[in-house]
């Protein structure tokens, strides 16, 4: 879906570059817009076992809800006065503390409360076009672009936390909206939408191979492989400055 709604996007932003023009005279290198967020992201997904060979495991998934970050974008203006080119970089925090871990014994199973927390670093090159507003202090935009992502998923149980082995980046598509209000000739604040698909993937174990409960003995997996999605919405609001 978010590879359909990016076709579209790059297929209509052409149209619309070249059917308005900006009322400000265009010139090179005296329009950057240097941006500070803070972020919501609404949702990421863990794929508990992507490699393995049966099929159940391998799709075998958690959610995770509810995660904050903070954020930085540089824009500057590219080839005219409504396109922008824009590098940002971010850092998001998700965490679930009612994650549950089903250990199995010889005989017996139990049911064991964790703490999953994933952290994510993504880094995104993105377009920018200024929709025609009739308002001059009053600015929306569109746009798209790809994304570097990489980061960390730890799991703690009872006083044991697991221990990252390796770690690999993936690359996304990006599409989004926002609204840029200037309450000064140069300064403004502004609210953002972005969807994607982000991923990464992380090995890990835990320090140890067993726990004890009841009395019980359980084992641990000894390596843990999984793929962290990013792919819930990212919602920011923030200040600017244009310079």
């Amino acid at each position: 879906m978010l590879r359909n709604i990016f076709l579209v996007l790059v297929l209509a932003l052409p149209s619309l570059i070249f059917s308005q023009q900006s009322n400000r005279p265009f010139s090179f290198f005296n329009d950057f817009i240097v941006t500070g967020s803070l972020n919501y992201v609404s949702s990421a997904t863990i794929q508990l076992d992507p490699y393995s060979p049966d099929i159940v495991e391998r799709n075998s998934t958690l959610e995770l809800s509810g995660g904050y970050g903070y954020g930085f974008t540089i824009r500057t203006k590219l080839f005219r006065n409504d396109l922008y080119l824009g590098l940002s970089g971010e850092y998001v925090r998700i965490q679930d503390n009612n994650a549950v871990l089903i250990l199995e014994g010889d005989s017996t199973t139990a049911r064991l409360k964790l703490t999953e927390t994933i952290t994510s670093f993504p880094a995104e090159l993105t377009v920018y076009f200024n929709v025609p507003s009739f308002q001059e202090n009053l600015n929306i935009y569109l746009g798209g672009g790809i994304g570097l992502y990489s980061g960390d998923r730890k799991r703690k149980i009872l006083n044991f936390e697991s221990e990252t082995i390796s770690k690999s980046f993936g690359l996304s598509l990006v599409v989004l909206s926002g609204i840029e209000y200037y309450f000064e000739k140069n300064f403004m604040t502004f609210m953002e939408m972005r969807f994607r698909d982000g991923e990464y993937n992380v090995r890990s174990k835990f320090p140890l191979s067993y726990v004890t409960l009841n009395g019980i003995s359980y084992s641990l997996d000894k390596d843990m492989n999984s793929k962290i999605f990013l792919d819930g919405l990212k919602i920011s609001f923030g200040l600017g400055y244009r310079f």
